[in-house]
């Protein structure tokens, strides 16, 4: 073989190659452009499909942001998890103030803060509105005490904070009140996982319809699938306008949820936030971030998608040319 005949093998690969690949290119476009226009030729039971996708992921996604706002809020009760330090009386204020300043630079401390045996009894007696001599003592029964703020508040790291400071020469006595702190942290506990199988079984609802919205497309179109078949088309070539469809089921459902999510989250603001009130908290909008929003339509799409890959694999064969 001469020079100018392998140059001219060599560019005809080339351009096969090319050609082939162009053709894979215009395939996938064509097959989503002919899935989005099968949507809009039907678009009552397309809209009926992504409205039950929609609702399906709005549940487990309101459910997530109000849990989201709930840790929010209950960020500064848990401040109550504090641990409470009485000092011995021979104690000086000197030496329970250089104490505070200690504990409040250790790593385990988020504040710190000194109550003298003075402090104590005033806030004592204003407390119970009474006086000294109504009380009918001598003199001051309180001791100085320290206040330490955790940084960490579930009940392990308290314990474990609370046996360090317990050993403390000037510490005569600890306090730390663990039972509603572990109440709370259980009670998130408790929702979150609640959240997490309502979503795991809304997605498998997802995929269902999604799966038999598929089946029935395959159903339609199984004389075409035959006769494609019999030219010659492979597996690939006659799956991708179905992957396409799931692909915008998915695409379209996830952002009617978003949209939904973000009407009623609007909708309850007004009487959350009066309810709220009579517990003295606040509540903001709870819209989704970037991130959230990537994630709802995210997994609508790969939900959808897996749908429509199940129902390829069952029902496709039955299309198989006789």
């Amino acid at each position: 073989m001469t020079a100018q005949s392998a140059r001219k093998a060599t560019n005809r690969r080339r351009v096969t190659g090319e050609s082939n690949r162009s053709a894979w290119l215009r395939h996938h476009k064509d097959s989503a452009l002919s899935s989005l226009m099968r949507l809009v030729r039907n678009p009552v039971s397309s809209a009926l499909t992504w409205l039950v996708i929609a609702i399906a992921l709005t549940l487990p996604t309101l459910f997530y942001l109000a849990l989201s706002s709930l840790q929010q809020q209950t960020e500064q009760w848990q401040e109550g998890g504090q641990i409470t330090l009485y000092l011995r009386s021979e104690v000086s204020q000197d030496q329970g103030e250089r104490l505070t300043g200690e504990l409040d630079e250790r790593p385990e401390v988020l504040r710190a803060y000194y109550i003298s045996a003075d402090e104590a009894w005033t806030s004592f007696r204003e407390t119970l509105t009474l006086s000294s001599d109504s009380l009918n003592l001598e003199g001051n029964p309180l001791p100085a005490s320290i206040v330490v703020i955790p940084t960490q508040q579930n009940s392990s790291q308290l314990e474990a904070l609370r046996l360090i400071i317990d050993g403390l020469p000037e510490v005569e006595d600890v306090q730390l009140d663990l039972a509603w702190i572990d109440r709370l942290n259980r009670f998130l506990e408790l929702i979150s996982s609640l959240v997490t199988g309502l979503a795991i079984l809304l997605g498998i609802a997802v995929l269902l319809v999604v799966g038999n919205t598929i089946r029935l497309a395959i159903e339609s179109r199984k004389e075409e699938i035959r006769i494609i078949k019999l030219l010659g088309a492979t597996e690939a070539f006659v799956r991708r306008p179905f992957v396409y469809l799931g692909i915008w089921y998915g695409l379209l459902g996830g952002l009617a949820a978003w949209l939904l999510v973000s009407l009623l989250a609007w909708w309850l603001h007004a009487p959350l936030g009066a309810f709220l009130s009579t517990y003295g908290l606040s509540a903001d909008i709870a819209w989704l971030g970037p991130r959230e929003s990537l994630v709802l339509v995210g997994s609508a799409i790969g939900v959808s998608l897996l749908g429509a890959r199940i129902a390829l694999w069952r029902h496709l064969r039955d299309a198989e040319p006789r």
